[in-house]
Formats: C-alpha cells, structure tokens, sequence
C-alpha cells in the first residue's frame, strides 16, 4: 500500500472532508461529533480508499446528508456520540446501500443511535435485521407503525366427500390494497419473513372480535364471489377462517428505533 492511500487510512477527518467542501457548518460539525469515533473504526474496511470512486462517494455523501437531516432535528443537548457497535456496520452498510427504502431505516436507526432519548432502542441486532429486507419488506414495516397485528383470512373450500379441506387463497391481508409494493404476490413470503425474524408472530387459531378488519380483507378477495362459483358446485362449503399476526415487543421496538 503506498504512502497516500496510508494517509487516507490515518486520517479520520479526511472521510468527511471528502465528501463536505465546508467542514465548518454546523450540521457537518454535528456529524462529526456524532460518528467521531466511528469514523475512527471505519478505516478498518478502508472506507476512505472507497471514497476515491466517485460512483460510491456519491452515494456515501447521499446517505450522510440523510442523517445529517436527521440529526439536525435532534436538538443539541439530546445528541450523543454514536457507539462503535451500531454505527460502524451501519456506516458500512450506508456505504453500499442505494435503495432509499432500506437506507431510510439505516439512517433513522443512526440517528436514534445519536440521541439521548432514544440510544436505548438502538439495539446492534437491528443492524442486520435490516440487512435481511427487501424494498418492499421496508414499505410495510413503515405500515407497520402503531400497529398491533395484521389481520388475515384463510379461504377454504370443504370438500364433498370427508372432512378435508382445500386452502383457496391463504392469509389474505389488506396489505396489497394498502401498501404499494413492486411485488404484491410475494406478500406472504415477507410476513414469513417477519415472523422468521421475530417481528410478528402468527397467532394461528385466534381471532379478533371486532369483525371490521375480516370484512373488509373479504370485500377485497371477492369472498361472496367465490363462494358462488364454488360451492356447492366444486366445494361442500367455501368458509374463511379469521386470525392474525401479532407485532410481538421486539417487532415494536424494531420499528420505534428505525421508522422515523
């Protein structure tokens, strides 16, 4: 490794002065004071060599400058400096990530990282919990917010003979209708997902009382319609089994700490 790429390496303030012209203002002073020791653990993954791509610094400049808003909106007697175990990777990941659904959980999960107030729901596991989200996994933990479960129906058809049944369409949620996702099929895959991460936990075989949710989700799928076409021509019976999936404590704290 030569000299100059070595000093780039040393030098901590030289990552923000790479990508501010103006090391002065106040919000990159604010910066700098947050991710100081940060950006001192950061030269283990080289991020100032990185920064000489002009692609990446771009993009890097792009994600400070979000949380940089951020911070801003934290007022000053309530900023703390960020700990190295979550604002490191974080930065890492802020680094290469050019997804602005995914980067906005990063950057607010910083910015609580960087406020007195909240530091506590700041926890190093929602670093790579965050790693594991598509775009559209982002897009409904936004929905998520304030929210205490998401309802779900089960269609089945009963068959003729026995006491079997036949799944028709499987936990059908409100979210395709309310949520804009580039993937809408793949929605149970991601509720899979959630509870695989500990996010939700699927209360199968309980319900709601207050049927409101449950006749909507059944409006939606077209429930009545299918009952028509299918039963009893192909079906016993067409019914639709109530449950839902509970945002479990952890889940409550995973959004606190990285929806805005």
């Amino acid at each position: 490794m030569d000299n100059s790429v070595l000093d780039l390496v040393k030098g901590t303030p030289n990552i923000l002065g790479q990508i501010y012209e103006d090391l002065a203002q106040p919000s990159v002073k604010a910066v700098g004071q947050a991710l100081g020791t940060v950006f001192e653990f950061s030269t283990s993954f080289l991020l100032p060599v990185k920064l000489l791509n002009e692609k990446f610094k771009m993009n890097f400049k792009k994600r400070i400058t979000e949380y940089e808003k951020k911070l801003e909106e934290i007022p000053e007697e309530k900023r703390c400096e960020v700990h190295p175990q979550v604002g490191t990777p974080i930065i890492e990941k802020l680094s290469y990530t050019t997804n602005d659904e995914i980067a906005d959980l990063f950057t607010t999960l910083l910015a609580n990282a960087s406020n007195i107030d909240m530091v506590n729901t700041a926890h190093p596991a929602f670093i790579s919990i965050i790693e594991r989200l598509s775009p559209d996994e982002a897009r409904i933990i936004k929905y998520l917010k304030g929210k205490e479960d998401i309802q779900y129906c089960d269609f089945r058809g009963n068959v003729k003979n026995g006491n079997g049944y036949n799944t028709i369409i499987e936990h059908a949620t409100l979210i395709p209708q309310e949520v804009h996702l580039a993937f809408p099929k793949n929605v149970n895959a991601y509720l899979a997902n959630f509870v695989s991460l500990g996010i939700l936990f699927d209360m199968v075989g309980t319900y709601r009382i207050d049927q409101t949710i449950y006749n909507k989700i059944k409006e939606f799928y077209g429930f009545e319609k299918l009952k028509t076409q299918l039963a009893p021509n192909v079906f016993k019976e067409v019914v639709a089994n109530n449950s839902y999936y509970k945002v479990t404590d952890f889940g409550k704290l995973f959004i606190q700490a990285c929806i805005k």
